[in-house]
C-alpha cells in the first residue's frame, strides 16, 4: 500500500473541499454546540466520522456498488436519508416556536446535575452525527466514485480505502472541531433564551431546506 505524496496531498485538498461545503452535519454541529454545550457537538462529530467507517465497509464489501446499480434501491437510500434531516429541521423548529422557557431551564439544569442524563444526550448527540452521514447518498457516492480512483490494488481495497477513509476522517475532525471551538467561543452570548431559540429557528429552517434539496436533487 504506497501513496505519493501528490496523491495524499490531493486526496486531502478534495476532501477538505467537500468537508467544508455546508450541509446537514455543518447546520447539526452548529445547533448542538448553540443550544446543550461544546461536548455535544465533538459528539456529534465523533458520529460523523464512524459514518464514514461504515460506507468504507460498506463499500469494501460490495454493497455500495449495488446500491449504485439499483436507481430504486439508490433513491430509497436518498429520500430516507432526506427524510432524516427533515425531521431533525421539523424537530429543532417545533421546539424553538413551543418549547417553553421552564421546560428548557429544567431539562438544561437536569442535564448539569444528572450524570445519567449528560451520557444520553451525549449518546443522542453521537447518534444524530452517525445518521446524518450514514443517510447521505452524497457520502455513497464518494466511496464510489471518487475514493476508488485513488486505490492502486483492487485485491487490497479494504484496506487501502481504510487508509484513505483515515485521512478523510483528520480532514473531518479537523474542521469539524474547529466549527466546534469556534462556535463556543460565544457560548456567553449563546446561553441567552433568545438566542438558543434563535438558532433552533435558524438551524431548522435550514435542515427543512437541505432535506428538500436532497430530495429533490438528481
Amino acid at each position: 500500500m504506497e501513496f505519493s505524496l501528490k496523491e495524499i496531498l490531493s486526496f486531502l485538498s478534495i476532501t477538505l473541499l467537500l468537508v467544508m461545503f455546508p450541509g446537514p452535519n455543518t447546520v447539526l454541529v452548529i445547533h448542538s454546540v448553540g443550544v446543550f454545550g461544546k461536548k455535544s457537538g465533538f459528539f456529534n462529530v465523533a458520529g460523523i466520522v464512524s459514518a464514514l467507517y461504515f460506507h468504507a465497509l460498506l463499500a469494501a464489501m460490495g454493497l455500495s456498488v449495488i446500491v449504485t446499480q439499483s436507481a430504486q434501491l439508490y433513491m430509497n437510500i436518498k429520500y430516507l436519508g432526506a427524510f432524516y434531516i427533515f425531521y431533525l429541521g421539523l424537530t429543532s423548529l417545533y421546539s424553538s416556536c413551543f418549547q417553553r422557557d421552564n421546560a428548557v431551564n429544567n431539562y438544561q439544569q437536569t442535564i448539569k446535575n444528572t450524570d445519567t442524563v449528560v451520557v444520553e444526550n451525549h449518546r443522542f448527540s453521537f447518534y444524530q452525527g452517525l445518521m446524518t452521514n450514514i443517510l447521505n447518498p452524497k457520502v455513497v457516492l464518494f466511496y464510489l466514485s471518487f475514493l476508488p480512483q485513488f486505490v492502486h490494488n483492487q485485491n487490497n481495497f479494504l484496506m487501502e480505502s481504510l487508509f484513505l477513509t483515515f485521512l478523510y476522517s483528520l480532514v473531518s475532525v479537523t474542521w469539524y472541531s474547529l466549527l466546534v471551538l469556534s462556535v463556543y467561543r460565544f457560548s456567553n452570548f449563546l446561553d441567552h433564551k433568545s438566542t438558543k431559540r434563535t438558532i433552533k429557528a435558524i438551524s431548522g429552517v435550514l435542515l427543512l431546506g437541505l432535506s428538500i434539496e436532497m430530495a429533490i436533487e438528481n
